[in-house]
């Protein structure tokens, strides 16, 4: 007998099944119903919940059913919502049901962070609400999911617990039972192209619901996901080229009729759409692709149609005079021989650019695209190709001028603009875009102050408690390259790791898996997964390879475009509008992907400082740690680092370190005009005798503008203390 073929064929074969039962044992890629990424099921649906009531006797009862569900059985709910309650009752014109799962004993949910629930709904017509209740001994916390019955496929939607609000605090340690509300809801979807109606809605079906369960997304928890560094996308140039081709064709001509059309050297945000919606984003966005273009290739056309466009950006520039002059509007439409601004939200009024309420700003002059305008503006700058600097310097000052006077418009929020976080990190990186670091930097402290989540570690989503849906943009993509532009690395990875765990979604029909957009997930979303492809989320090139086979073949209706999404959606608690519809922003942001993050061309060198004891006695050893990391394009600095001493907590006062154990009350840098590259290691150290001043110590650290004393990013500051 042949003991070392046996043996052989004996490892081989436990390789195999250990490979075999490795696969089967782990989660698919998108987020699903049965996928094992839960801690606890609450309830499993095996058995029907409760009927508890309708708004009126005039709505029928639901039927509610055992049937196959997407892990076992589920619970189906026929609803019929037609009639609405009559006028003179006390729930006049609604139209609701309501079911009730009761507990015993309590469930605690101290333990976890998100609710997830699984639903599917059969009536592509019915876009009625879904509302998800916990109940403790002091009443009902809800939370609402907008136009959630059409939902065609299964989909498994997490639900921050921070989500549900209601009267006072909720006690998670005590809750008594669940509920789930069908409510009309009319008017309430956005069609898959809004230039065409939709079908009549209509408010009946059957909703299925299935594994109703919690989950802790705390770092290091089983279903969190953890990064260890940022991924990269292999570069597809025959993707990237149809990308920025496909938006070249769709710059509007002037037209053959006199006058030109008004819409001319700009681009529809959506190419299907009758009446172009030429959105500030989308022409910022597209700019930036033609100047990156150029750039790659030394293709003119592409030089040629950014300097038009640029051109006609400046000039719908709000002028002055105006209340808001400097900023931009949020988007035009074409009205006869002009383009028009979108209404005021509080009446409809045009925007004028004397807009004083703060809804009325956010809608005619939304900071985001404020702070994109200003993205793509400066790109062109630094390109050096743009025929009239002078302008264009002028437009970036004004624009960046008009967003630090935003600031602190809220009353409890100094320094912040919008309560939602993703417009502060445009704009914040609007200001850097327009050489205004010092004011970046001072939103930026308040966007991290506000905006940070230090118990999930991610970025959320708005600055109150309840702003707690996941949203990519913020938590996956422009925030985590935010916390990386602010040297925080850390963070920067835990956040994207959340947005991975929670956003991972397929297709409805399951033919491709990428990344979704706003809460649920729904569907691979296009812009959001190359966004987030772009800022080196976990498994950024798997995400992109699967979108390719989205992008408009030769032979199309918009060759070389991408579609926003794989499906259309528009629900859930933050309402995303998912589209078919080929548009700018999917383009351009799989053009990124495969090019080049304009946002991470903005990052400038970080230096980082640390001690090795945060409280010192006699005879101990202050090491001080440096670590540089570069920019994202090359850089010359000042370096600067000085000491705060005990009483001092100005400049004024601090000593500059020179190297060794010299200091001078000057300031003066560490290192003049230096190449800044990679560095990690000690740089100082000193053995306390006791003799030393006891208090507070701040090390400081900064990199400056050679010559000028311009920081380049926030002082970074190392405390210490010393007890003799």
């Amino acid at each position: 007998m042949n003991t070392r073929r046996i043996l052989a064929r004996t490892c081989f074969l436990v390789l195999i099944l250990g490979a075999n039962v490795a696969l089967s044992a782990a989660p698919p890629f998108g987020v699903a119903c049965g996928d094992g990424r839960v801690d606890t099921i609450l309830d499993n649906f095996d058995s029907a919940w409760t009927f508890c009531c309708t708004a009126d006797a005039v709505i029928p009862a639901p039927t509610l059913r055992t049937v196959p569900g997407c892990n076992g059985d589920a619970m189906a709910v026929d609803y019929d919502l037609t009639n609405v309650a009559p006028s003179g009752s006390s729930n006049a014109g609604q139209s609701w049901i309501v079911l009730q799962k009761f507990f015993s004993p309590d469930k605690n949910l101290t333990s976890y962070t998100h609710i997830r629930v699984a639903m599917q709904g059969s009536n592509l017509n019915s876009h009625d609400n879904i509302e998800v209740k916990l109940r403790d001994a002091s009443g009902l916390f809800t939370t609402a999911l907008r136009s959630m019955t059409d939902l065609s496929a299964w989909r498994a939607i997490y639900l921050d617990l921070r989500e549900f609000t209601g009267t006072g605090t909720i006690d998670l340690a005590h809750i008594a039972g669940l509920e789930i509300a069908v409510v009309r809801c009319a008017g309430c979807e956005v069609v898959d192209n809004p230039s065409n109606a939709g079908p009549s809605e209509e408010h009946a079906g059957t909703l299925y619901l299935d594994e109703f369960a919690a989950v802790d997304l705390k770092p290091g928890a089983a279903n969190r996901l953890s990064e260890t560094g940022f991924e990269t996308v292999s570069a597809n140039s025959t993707i990237r080229a149809n990308a920025a081709n496909a938006l070249l064709d769709r710059i509007v001509p002037c037209g053959s009729a006199a006058p030109c059309s008004p819409g001319m050297d700009l681009i529809p945000a959506w190419f299907p759409e009758t009446n172009p919606n030429f959105n500030t984003y989308a022409v910022a966005e597209a700019l930036s692709v033609f100047v990156s273009e150029f750039q790659a290739t030394g293709n003119t056309a592409f030089r040629d149609v950014a300097k038009r466009m640029a051109a006609k950006l400046i000039s719908l520039q709000i002028a002055p005079g105006r209340t808001q002059a400097g900023a931009w509007y949020t988007t035009h439409t074409i009205q006869g021989d002009g383009l028009r601004p979108p209404d005021r939200s509080s009446e409809s009024v045009v925007c004028d650019g004397n807009e004083t309420l703060v809804a009325d700003i956010d809608t005619c002059e939304w900071i985001g695209n404020v702070g994109w305008a200003l993205i793509a503006l400066g790109k062109l700058q630094r390109g050096a190709f743009y025929d009239d600097p002078i302008a264009l310097k002028d437009a970036l000052d004004r624009g960046a001028a008009w967003i630090v006077g935003q600031f602190g418009r809220n009353t409890g929020y100094p320094d912040l603009i919008s309560l939602g976080i993703e417009g502060n990190i445009s704009g914040y990186f609007g200001l850097l875009a327009a050489g205004k670091p010092d004011e970046a930097a001072l939103l930026g402290s308040a966007i991290y102050q506000f905006g940070w989540d230090s118990v999930q570690r991610r970025m959320k989503t708005g600055v109150r408690s309840e702003d707690a849906p996941t949203a990519m943009d913020v938590s996956g993509s422009w925030g985590a390259t935010f916390l990386r532009s602010m040297g925080r690395i850390e963070e920067a990875l835990d956040s994207q790791a959340y947005a991975a765990s929670v956003m991972r979604v397929c297709s409805f029909d399951g033919s491709l898996c990428a990344y979704g957009d706003i809460a649920g997930p729904y569907t691979p979303a296009v812009e959001f997964t190359a966004q987030a492809a772009a800022a080196g989320i976990k498994d950024a090139d798997f995400a992109m390879q699967q979108i390719s086979s989205l992008q408009g073949p030769d032979n199309g209706t918009y060759p070389g475009a991408f579609p926003g999404a794989a499906d259309h959606w528009y629900g859930g608690p933050l309402t995303p509008w998912n589209t078919t519809m080929a548009g700018v922003s999917p383009t351009a942001w799989a053009y990124f992907a495969h090019s080049g993050d304009p946002l991470l061309e903005l990052i400038p060198p970080t230096l980082l400082l640390t001690v090795n004891q945060a409280s010192l006695r006699t005879g101990d050893t202050l090491i001080l740690t440096a670590r540089v990391i570069p920019g994202s394009t090359p850089t010359a600095a000042d370096v600067y680092i000085a000491l705060q001493v005990p009483g001092c907590t100005a400049l004024a006062c601090s000593l500059y370190w020179q190297g060794d154990v010299n200091f001078t009350t000057t300031p003066q840098p560490y290192v003049s005009n230096w190449s800044v590259s990679a560095f990690s290691g000690p740089i100082f150290s000193y053995t306390f005798s006791g003799t030393e001043q006891a208090g507070s110590y701040v090390w400081l650290g900064a990199f400056t503008v050679p010559g000028t004393g311009g920081i380049l990013r926030g002082i970074m500051q190392a405390p210490f203390t010393f007890t003799p």
